[in-house]
């Protein structure tokens, strides 16, 4: 191992050290003072803690093993030794073996993540947040797995492929064939991947039916051409509460969790659904993926850099498509994703506070919005005194306190526009 693999080690290391232990231990007092004085009690908020540090040692340990794994791989000797051995193996073929390397690092991380997750399962059966047993888990997870086998081998096959048949500018294609496979997941994920684990039924067609005529009343408000508003069994899976909405084209639609519809009122569903209008009317899907083709045409240029200057030790690597790069190409990709990951989130936090915005406005039920989002970070166990930091890095929404901060000024504002006039 060389000095410079070495040093790498190390800067791993203590950087992935320094992030679990900022992120799992170290409190910020002010944030539990913020959620005290909207509305939490000393339980709620220790309730949310205690189920965030649990997972937390799930999340850590994972992704330090598999971020070991990874840096073994691809700081090392091993991956030239294994590129060779998989190039001979399919006859010289860089494809084939990169699919094979790949296929064989999936199946390594596999294993490394099954304790993990079967942890995770018996935690949240522990904490009432799960209902699958072992034996339902695992057929699930079989399934997931398959699926991202056949998709990860469709992307590595595509990757590969520009990088032999266009390798000085392929990273200029890449995001363009990227944003091409995003929008035929979008468009395939509601009608082919989702009903392979949940069973999803016409709102009219369900119990909920009567919260119909509130439905249609907010779609036609907001002058959208919702085409479905459908009811998931998620009930067979958690109690977790939530809604989203998903699609591309025609197979957009909003869905709602049962676990949803049985715990809230019919004002707090309307805030609710209001928010899911609010992603379709300012078009979150697509400007999501149109962001993720600009930001992946950074990182393929910065990748391209760092492969072309790989062929010094320990890589050795003959040209970007050699496929001893593989684990290089995914030490780049996972260590891209982390330092990019809070630039995401402030674009994600911004989407879903327009999202609470539209809300407000389609449902204006101020009282209820805030209602509806205590009761589900109750139900949820989420923690409702998140440090900065932690917000910062891993937070795809505004805070609890946030948006019910923010339903409060709205409240206020619209009650003296209302006097005004």
């Amino acid at each position: 191992m060389t000095n410079h693999t070495k040093t790498a080690f190390a800067v791993l290391a203590v950087a992935g050290f320094t992030l679990f232990i900022l992120t799992t231990f170290v409190p910020y007092p002010p944030a539990k003072a913020a959620a005290l004085d909207a509305g939490f009690s000393e339980s709620d908020i220790a309730t949310g803690l205690d189920y965030l540090l649990e997972r937390r040692f799930f999340f850590w340990g994972r992704t330090l093993i598999d971020l070991g794994l990874l840096c073994a791989l691809a700081l090392t000797p091993v991956g030239r030794h294994w590129g060779d051995r998989f190039l001979a193996w399919t006859g010289q073929r860089r494809i084939p073996a990169a699919l094979l390397f790949g296929f064989v690092y999936l199946l390594l991380s596999e294993i490394v993540y099954l304790p993990f997750g079967i942890g995770r399962l018996y935690h949240a059966r522990a904490w009432g947040m799960s209902n699958l047993d072992l034996a339902d888990w695992l057929r699930e997870h079989g399934l997931r797995l398959g699926i991202n086998l056949v998709w990860e081998a469709i992307i590595l096959t595509g990757f590969y492929a520009l990088l032999i048949v266009f390798p000085r500018i392929w990273w200029l294609l890449a995001p363009v064939g990227a944003s091409g496979l995003a929008v035929a997941y979008a468009f395939l994920s509601p009608i082919l991947i989702s009903p392979l684990f949940n069973d999803f039924t016409p709102l009219e067609q369900t119990e909920w039916r009567d919260l119909q005529p509130r439905v249609q009343a907010l779609i036609d408000k907001a002058d959208i051409p919702v085409r479905e508003i459908l009811v998931m069994n998620a009930s067979r899976q958690s109690n977790h509460t939530n809604a989203y909405f998903t699609g591309f084209g025609s197979t957009r639609r909003i869905v709602l969790y049962d676990t949803l519809l049985k715990k809230h009122t019919a004002e707090e569903i309307e805030s609710v659904l209001g928010h899911e209008i609010g992603h379709w009317q300012h078009d979150h899907i697509n400007k999501g993926i149109l962001l993720g083709a600009l930001g992946m045409l950074a990182g393929c240029f910065i990748l391209d850099r760092f492969l072309r200057a790989a062929w010094r030790a320990p890589w050795h690597l003959q040209g970007p498509a050699d496929p001893a790069g593989f684990p290089l190409v995914v030490l780049l990709v996972v260590l891209g994703g982390w330092l990019s990951m809070p630039l995401g989130n402030v674009v994600s936090r911004y989407f879903e506070r327009q999202a609470d915005q539209a809300s407000l406005h389609l449902a204006d039920q101020p009282d209820a919005f805030a209602a509806g989002e205590k009761k589900m970070a109750r139900d949820n166990k989420s923690n409702v005194a998140p440090a900065p930091w932690n917000v910062w890095l891993f937070s795809s929404h505004p805070t609890t306190v946030q948006r019910i901060r923010m339903a409060s000024e709205w409240k206020e504002t619209s009650a003296a526009d209302k006097k005004r006039q």
